[in-house]
């Protein structure tokens, strides 16, 4: 029981770091002045007439809309989307024997169904957000929160042909030996930013490259601030309670342990 009492007490403790992590980001998303692209140009200007170029650096709230940059629109991988951004997941799910030993202290094998990425990519070229008073550079990461969901679906495997190769759209995979053997399917996800999307971005902007961007933002998402921050102060509600009911009933399975 002191065990199950020990995972009790680590889901609260990692309850707790899930409200510190929400806290340090509204806190920054508070603490960061929103600046129109104007602006920001104007500040770079003045930093470059002052230090030169290439030293400017401003953290900065932008909000507008998703728009592709010169080198135009990308095509998503999987299903060949128009867009600014895309990710895309592939999961592999197959069977694996396991020896395990049951309660009379024989071994038995038993099939378990498991699963793997064998894909994991987003595109890296550089996108804008425009608003009313011009555009600006940005760098994305690996996530987009709000990018829409276009594809999600499941392909079995036909076990009369070994596939040596995962071939749709662009995408194409070779598969070793060892991810062949048991596959059940695969698993397509894919996530894209259309042009026109709002967009609120959060991050250091600075001129290093030459080009005015903001590079490796620290929040890139289709929703706006205030939604986010009401989103954010629900899920620190939520992490509390969750957090104060699994230290409680650890407390008490640990006690109820050591008294009997």
């Amino acid at each position: 029981m002191w065990i199950a009492g020990l995972i009790a007490l680590a889901v609260a403790g990692f309850c707790g770091y899930l409200i510190l992590k929400a806290r340090k980001r509204q806190r920054k998303m508070i603490t960061t002045e929103t600046f129109t692209t104007a602006e920001l140009r104007t500040l770079q200007a003045a930093a470059a007439e002052a230090a030169g170029p290439g030293v400017f650096r401003q953290q900065s709230e932008v909000a507008g809309t998703a728009q592709p940059s010169s080198s135009g629109v990308l095509k998503s991988e999987i299903s060949a989307t128009e867009c600014v951004w895309h990710k895309h997941v592939v999961t592999r799910k197959f069977w694996e024997t396991e020896r395990k030993r049951d309660s009379n202290g024989n071994y038995r094998n038993r099939r378990v169904e498991k699963k793997e990425k064998v894909a994991d990519r987003e595109s890296e070229q550089a996108f804008l957000v425009t608003d009313e008073t011009g555009s600006i550079l940005v760098h994305p990461g690996k996530v987009v929160e709000g990018a829409d969901k276009i594809v999600d679906r499941f392909e079995p495997e036909d076990e009369k042909e070994e596939r040596t190769e995962l071939s749709i759209g662009s995408f194409s995979l070779s598969l070793p030996k060892t991810q062949r053997e048991g596959t059940i399917g695969y698993e397509y996800e894919e996530w894209v930013l259309k042009p026109g999307r709002k967009l609120y971005v959060l991050g250091e902007v600075g001129d290093a490259s030459g080009d005015l961007a903001i590079e490796a933002p620290s929040l890139v998402s289709t929703k706006d601030e205030e939604t986010l921050m009401r989103e954010s102060q629900s899920k620190q509600r939520l992490f509390l309670l969750g957090g104060v009911v699994a230290a409680v009933v650890g407390v008490v399975l640990i006690v109820i342990d050591v008294l009997r």
